[in-house]
Parts: C-alpha cells; structure tokens; sequence
C-alpha cells in the first residue's frame, strides 16, 4: 500500500500481558486479550532478550497450517496480494477456505528496532543499509501515515516515518518492547471486523498470522489496528489520529440504526470486561456477566476477549469447588487461545494445565462450594438487549 492514507499496519502497541485485578477480597485475574486496552508504553515482567537491531536472515514464509500444526493439502500460499477498493490499495486474501485457527503466514521481520526513543530514522536507515536493494524498494512502497502533516503529529522523515506506520512488536529488551518490519503482513488492511490474529513466537522469532473465524475464498484478511471495543465515533477519531484514514468496513458501513446497536453491544462488551473482576465474591453474577459478553461477542461477530471471558468462568467455577464445570470453561479458554495464538502460547499452556488440574489454581476451593454452570449453559437473563 503506497498510499499514506491507507497504512498496512497496526500501531504499535503490544499484546496486553497486564492483568487486571477486582477491588474485592477476590481476585479475577484477565488472561492476555488479542489487542489491549492499556497505554501502549505499558510493560509487563515477561522475560526480555538482547536482539540486534541488524536485519536478521529470516526463513522463508511459511503458510497454509491448521492450528493442530497439520499442513493443509495444498502447499501454494493460502492468500494472494491483489487490489482492495475500500483501502484505495492492496491487501491480502484468501485464495481457498480455511477454518479458524488456520496459520495463514509465518514471518520473520526483515529487520527490527529498540523502543522509542532509541528508535530515530537514522537508525532505520542503517538497518536497511544491510538489505538488498529489492527489500529497499519494497520498503519505500509501504504506507507512510507520518508522509502528510496532521494535527497533533510531529513530522517524521520517510523512513522511519514507514517504520512508525508498519511495524509491530516483536519481542522485549530491557528498556521496552522492541518492533519489526514485516514485509507480507503489512499487507494486512485493518477492520473493526477482523479475522485475522497476530501473535509472536520467541522462540522462532517469527510473526505468525491466525484466522479468528472460517475464512471463504476470495475473502480480504485483515487486523485491527484499533481497540475493536470502541464506538464507531472512537474508532474512526483513533484511525485518523494515528493513520490518516477513515475506515469503511462492514462494521462502520452499516447503517443508522444497526450501527447504534453495533455500538451499544461494544459498550456493553467493554463494561463487562471491566465489571466482571470486581465479582470475586459473587461467582454467579460473575458468571452471567461472562455469559452476557460472550453472547455479545458473538452478535458482533468478534472473537476478542473470548478466551479471557472463558478463564474468568473458570475462576467463577473454582472458587466454589465446581471443578466440572471449571474444567468445561478452561477447555473452552484453551480452544480459543489455540485459535488466536497458538498451542505452544504461554496462555494455551497454562489453560492445558489448569484443564488437567483445575484445583492447581491459587484461588481454588476460596469460597463455600456450589454448583455453577458451563459454556453449553442457556441462560434466558442473557437474553435482553445490553442497557443503554
């Protein structure tokens, strides 16, 4: 995507590893979310590596994985970069269907950078002095959200302009989390919609790209660049702050009166994940607000948060000694956390342990047993429309 207008990346913000505590006695503690809503300069006690700034001698891309890391019969690329009209640009999309948690795309940076403010363009500059010339031209190609002077934004120049546009994090140091350039995601168009997760592997040192939901041929993947949670009016003031362009996805798109509804559940949603922490002593409230997000979650077609909603069950569940149902909700949390970040995801390993020994959590048996209910659970009070 050349055009300033429509950048080919989210901002750089991490994948929230801070937890969010109740202010009772009880703790529910929120697993990691796909995208956050915490200031982007947050860090969490993660372990950190030295990593050069130099571009690295990445393989070679691969793609077409199911989750389960089962190859698909296909081996030709699940995606083609091809014209996207609501982006005045290119994207990616999807030449065949793939079910969720399909790996569409491992990547490693073509080079990466240390935080702000070490990050300056003359340090760009010198990483793609290491590139070929080929990789240079490329580079230029990406969006430059910084290429037009907007209010609020200081001009940067053009290269690390491009950088501060396409780049992600990818990994910590000890003075904040490092970023890199990913030459085929930053392809990815960004929707209030998406269907696509991001999520890094250390150990790899690669960005693998997952389907969040079934994907049909011909269909355009794409991220969020911006915390999904918000309103319409928040998401598109996000947008053109930080991007400089205003989006037209099917989720803004739609009209008057769905779009207030739209914006009604996201609310409600958002409300949730912050009320939901305060119920440690009142499991069964708890519960119902899990149960009224998930719902939502589904209205509006989003697979974020469904993971962190499904281990604040599981601590519901535990709490009471309902261990049946807690390992139910625990499955449930290691099912989606498969599908955004992968098996071998710190947070698929912990649900894995906790569904094989769910009274191996801390807050186990705390509160006088009871019997709760698992996500196969129809509760009518989650029927009614989210309050206003």
């Amino acid at each position: 995507m050349v055009d300033p207008r429509i950048p080919g990346r989210p901002p750089l913000r991490p994948i929230s590893g801070n937890y969010r505590h109740s202010r009772s006695s009880v703790c529910i503690v929120h697993t990691p979310s796909l995208e956050p809503i915490t200031d982007p300069d947050e860090e969490d006690e993660d372990t950190v590596c030295e990593t050069s700034d130099s571009p690295r001698t990445s393989p070679s891309p691969t793609h077409g994985q199911e989750s389960s890391g089962s190859s698909v019969d296909d081996s030709s690329p699940p995606y083609k970069i091809a014209s996207a009209p609501l982006a005045d640009g290119v994207g990616l999309f999807a030449t065949r269907p793939m079910p969720k948690g399909t790996v569409v795309l491992c990547e490693g940076p073509l080079f990466t950078q240390p935080p702000q403010p070490t990050r300056t363009n003359s340090t760009v500059m010198a990483a793609l002095a290491e590139c070929t010339r080929d990789e240079q031209r490329q580079y230029f190609n990406l969006a430059n959200a910084y290429k037009v002077p907007r209010a609020g934004k200081r001009p940067l120049l053009p290269a690390l302009g491009i950088f501060e546009t396409n780049a992600l994090p990818c990994g910590k140091t000890r003075g904040g989390r490092r970023a890199g350039i990913f030459m085929l995601g930053a392809r990815l168009n960004h929707s209030c919609r998406p269907n696509i997760a991001r999520a890094w592997d250390e150990g790899a040192q690669q960005m693998t790209f997952r389907t969040l939901r079934d994907v049909v041929e011909g269909e355009e993947l794409c991220l969020n660049y911006v915390d999904v949670l918000g309103t319409r009016a928040q998401r598109a003031e996000e947008l053109q702050n930080d991007f400089g362009f205003e989006c037209a996805c099917e989720a803004c798109a739609l009209g008057f009166e769905e779009l207030a509804e739209s914006d009604r559940r996201r609310a409600a949603i958002r409300r949730q994940f912050e009320e939901v922490g305060a119920c440690g002593s009142e499991p069964t409230l708890g519960l119902r607000k899990v149960m009224l997000a998930l719902r939502l979650l589904g209205e509006e077609r989003l697979v974020h948060y469904e993971a962190s909603f499904c281990f604040d069950a599981f601590q519901f569940c535990i709490l009471v000694s309902d261990y049946m149902n807690a390992k139910a909700w625990v499955r449930k949390a290691w099912e989606a956390s498969c599908n955004t970040s992968g098996p071998d995801s710190p947070a698929s390993r912990a649900f894995k342990m906790y569904w094989a020994n769910p009274r191996a959590h801390q807050l186990a048996g705390l509160l006088p047993q009871a019997t709760l209910h698992g996500p196969d659970h129809d509760d009518d009070s989650n029927n009614s429309s989210p309050s206003h």
